[in-house]
């Protein structure tokens, strides 16, 4: 937790440090990576990067700008008969570069000399780097794993539009990049009669041949004669295409540098890719690594890891796989360099979220938008909180109270009011698949799971109880309701899948067959996670309901290798097996952990984006490594915060809701108005299928009737997704199929559009003899308090004086008051102003 005084005392060196930018800032200093590298083989190259450190404070990319010019180290010449292409002792034969890429050319040592003109002096600056050459001649026996591989992914021959899926492409299969590199040996070596590769005559090899077009090849030329890939190919398959030692050093990990840049208006950015060997080697992979631009309007990226920007602004990441591992570099494109400082000095922060969110506005370029009016925000948070809209009497309330801390009182009733365990144990249930599927028989056990959920909210039970109660759950669904999570969640893989999904915000479905693409995530791990499951069995309980029992002994075996795997967190500890215990508690304990990388965060993420309208990380459970969150640092604060507090989710919510953030006003500015992710606006969003239907039942004043429920039940009480419901249907509720927030469906549609102009429902609504408009009919209201009525209950504000004179004119000319004031009442109903939150 920071302190109101640390908070303020960064907010304001945040402000006073960013201003009018220079118009030609100046290039102080010049730097080069790595600043001293040794190549063992002639197979090796490195990717200098050259970095301009501004007057301004920006850092730019001079790779490409910068001259380079080699000299030798005194004492490291050439030796004779190392078989460089130059003469004996200069410092071309022993390495050359271009564009920042040093290609050894025999044994020794030179600087390399990176200088770029400053344009606005039009002086020289530079910096250097040494290298070192060895072992140029000896040629060094080629390795499957480590040499080939690559080759074969970064061309993608074994992506799954390839050879990579499953049925393998024109009778010619490989494992999905490079996961199981003694299939694709087989397969290249010894499978069509070997026909695939052929030692005596390397270059006539059909692998190399159709890679390079010179056979039809459906996908196409690879690569050509004169590339490093063909040249290796060809060698390797001259040495009798050797597999190579399997103990041999394996790729660890592997680092992209610079792992975050600014970009401004057409500029590029060289990145550099080192692969970490088991063995603690390091070398430079950045031209047979893999690059895709996460945000491909933003930027674009070549196949030597140039990033370059396409005229737009935002942010982007940079995806980096190299053999299995994976990382990512973060790229920005400003929207402007720098504004006024007046910009900004409508915002004061109230919390530690405000000035973590301003300092990002301050690095790109953006401005926030005014603060809302406590009319917009009563409705925004009444309806975010507790999915339910104010009534007249609470907006009129609300705009009378004249104390400074009104909104965060508000926050605070809002919060402990019932319609907060009814509205979220009902988001909950949908992410838990609370559900019948039609089966009526099974009932009782999804009621009962529907009240544990609302009893949970209601009791504010903290979360890492939340989740431990139903991933640890045995025993039948009466006595203890969680059990019905398992009721649809069967199996390892369900299991493994929906837990990891929805409490650790990582979708891990892929590795399940193979090693994830995009995730540290190994098939190993997969299984290692699916062995806390292992003992989970299940048996008929009272009636069709079922029973969760723990078996004392049980086990998961990985389905490739058929190895015992024991309970492994993910990227975590693993745990031994012991006989009578449940190996789900172990998993409760490392989930619940104050270190755990993914638990408390996931939920963050999932919350901030209830309330902010766009998660920190999208989509919200999708929070691999490659997709990172827009602002890590508000990401970790609100987690520490989540878990300071004892995993408190009421805190967690009062936090975000009294930021001075959640309360900036929907409309953009001109500062602001393309950015749709770092909270410079509230984001408006259409209301939830069930918060819709109830706020129409609070405008019309008629109560929805569902089947087999009590009179008066809202829709955010509803217990399970087979209570009928066209409206709900209609505007996108979840069938709870699966553990996906995405299942709930806020996107318009014709069949919406025609329901809201002519559904008979509606209609009924409208001309309810008990609903709103016949009751102030009966206590005759004039037309200008019919209005201001429906203004307060449908908008949550007074109508503005232009808008009743208009409407209150309409009316004095209608032939019939009554059917006029419907049509009014109507038009409430479609306007956006009512169907979104804003």
């Amino acid at each position: 937790m920071l302190r109101k005084s640390v908070i303020f005392a960064i907010f304001a060196a945040t402000a006073t440090s960013f201003g009018v930018a220079e118009e030609s800032p100046r290039i102080t200093e010049v730097a080069i990576e790595p600043a001293e590298v040794t190549l063992t083989d002639a197979d090796q190259s490195v990717q200098f990067l050259v970095t301009l450190k501004m007057s301004d404070g920006t850092l730019r990319d001079g790779t490409r700008q910068a001259e380079y010019k080699t000299q030798l180290v005194p004492g490291s010449g050439s030796a004779a008969g190392s078989g460089s292409a130059a003469g004996s002792g200069s410092a071309d034969s022993v390495a050359a570069v271009e564009n920042g890429r040093l290609l050894p050319k025999g044994d020794g040592a030179v600087m390399v000399v990176a200088t770029v003109i400053d344009p606005a002096t039009k002086q020289p600056l530079g910096a250097s780097a040494k290298a070192t050459v060895q072992n140029f001649a000896v040629e060094r026996d080629l390795h499957f794993v480590n040499d080939i591989e690559p080759i074969l992914t970064k061309a993608g021959c074994n992506a799954g539009g390839c050879h990579g899926k499953a049925s393998g492409q024109n009778g010619f299969k490989l494992s999905l990049f490079a996961f199981e590199p003694k299939f694709d040996y087989d397969a290249l070596v010894n499978e069509a009669h070997g026909r695939r590769v052929f030692p005596a005559s390397p270059e006539e090899s059909l692998l190399v041949k159709k890679a390079t077009g010179a056979i039809v090849h459906g996908g196409g030329t690879r690569f050509d004669e004169h590339s490093d890939s063909y040249k290796m190919l060809c060698r390797w398959i001259a040495q009798g295409v050797p597999y190579g030692d399997e103990n041999a050093p394996r790729v660890e990990r592997i680092e992209v540098l610079p792992r975050e840049r600014l970009l401004f208006g057409a500029s590029e950015q060289q990145l550099r890719v080192v692969a970490h060997y088991t063995d603690g080697s390091l070398h430079d992979v950045t031209r047979a690594a893999e690059y895709k631009a996460q945000q491909p309007d933003i930027l674009k990226v070549e196949p030597n890891g140039l990033v370059s920007t396409l005229g737009h602004t935002g942010e982007g990441a940079v995806m980096v796989r190299y053999m299995g591992q994976v990382d990512v570099a973060r790229v920005a494109v400003p929207f402007s360099h720098g504004l006024p400082a007046e910009a900004y000095a409508h915002f004061q922060p109230k919390n530690f979220i405000d000035p973590l969110v301003a300092e990002k506005w301050h690095k790109l370029g953006i401005a926030p938008s005014a603060v809302c009016t406590d009319e917009e925000f009563l409705r925004r948070a009444s309806l975010d909180a507790i999915g339910t809209l104010p009534t007249p009497a609470e907006v009129k309330a609300f705009l009378a109270d004249t104390s400074e801390d009104k909104r965060d009182r508000l926050v605070d009733r809002l919060l402990e009011r019932p319609e907060y365990a009814s509205y979220w144990s009902n988001q909950w249930g949908d992410l838990l698949r609370v559900k019948r599927a039609g089966q009526n028989d099974i009932k009782a056990g999804t009621f009962a799971f529907t009240g544990w959920l609302h009893d949970a909210f209601a009791q504010n039970m903290p979360y890492d109880q939340f989740v431990r109660a139903i991933l640890t759950a045995q025993g039948e669904s009466a006595e203890n309701p969680p059990t019905n999570w398992y009721r649809w969640v069967r199996n390892t893989v369900s299991m493994v899948n929906d837990s990891s999904q929805l409490f650790l915000g990582l979708r891990v479905s892929c590795a399940n067959c193979h090693n994830h693409p995009y995730e540290r995530i190994t098939q190993d791990d997969y299984w290692g996670y699916g062995a806390f499951f292992a003992r989970v069995s299940f048996k008929r309980g009272l009636g069709n309901e079922q029973a969760v029992i723990v078996k004392k002994d049980g086990a998961v075996n990985q389905p490739r290798t058929g190895q015992t795997m024991k309970p492994k967190a993910l990227n975590g500890p693993e745990y031994d097996y012991v006989r009578g215990e449940d190996p789900r508690q172990k998993l409760a304990d490392w989930m619940s952990e104050s270190k755990n990388p993914y638990f408390s965060k996931a939920i963050v993420n999932r919350i901030w984006a209830h309330y902010m309208g766009v998660g920190l990380v999208e989509a919200i459970d999708d929070m691999r490594v490659t997709n990172p969150p827009s602002n890590p640092q508000l990401l970790d604060a609100l987690a520490r915060e989540l878990i300071d507090y004892h995993f408190d989710l009421k805190h967690l919510m009062s936090v975000i809701m009294k930021s001075r953030t959640y309360s900036l006003s929907s409309t953009p500015t001109e500062q602001n108005k393309t950015d749709h992710q770092n909270y410079a606006r509230y984001t408006p969003r259409r209301l939830s299928a069930q918060a819709l239907l109830d706020a129409v039942d609070e405008v019309t004043g008629s109560q929805s009737k569902f089947d087999g429920l009590p009179p008066g039940t809202r829709a955010i009480e509803l217990p399970d997704e087979s209570v009928p419901s066209y409206f709900l249907t209609v505007f996108g509720r979840s069938m709870r199929e699966t553990a996906c927030e995405c299942e709930r469906s806020y996107a318009p549609n014709l069949s919406q559009v025609l329901d809201l102009m002519n559904s008979p429902e509606l209609q009924n609504k409208i001309a309810d003899q008990k609903g709103r408009l016949a009751t102030m009919l009966k206590d005759k209201k004039s037309d200008e308090d019919v209005l201001t009525d429906f203004y307060l209950c449908a908008f949550g504000r007074n109508p503005r004086p232009d808008e009743l004179k208009d409407a209150t004119a309409m009316l004095a000319s209608a032939k019939d008051r009554k059917n006029a004031l419907e049509d009014f009442e109507w038009m409430f109903l479609n306007a956006k102003e009512f169907l979104f939150n804003h």
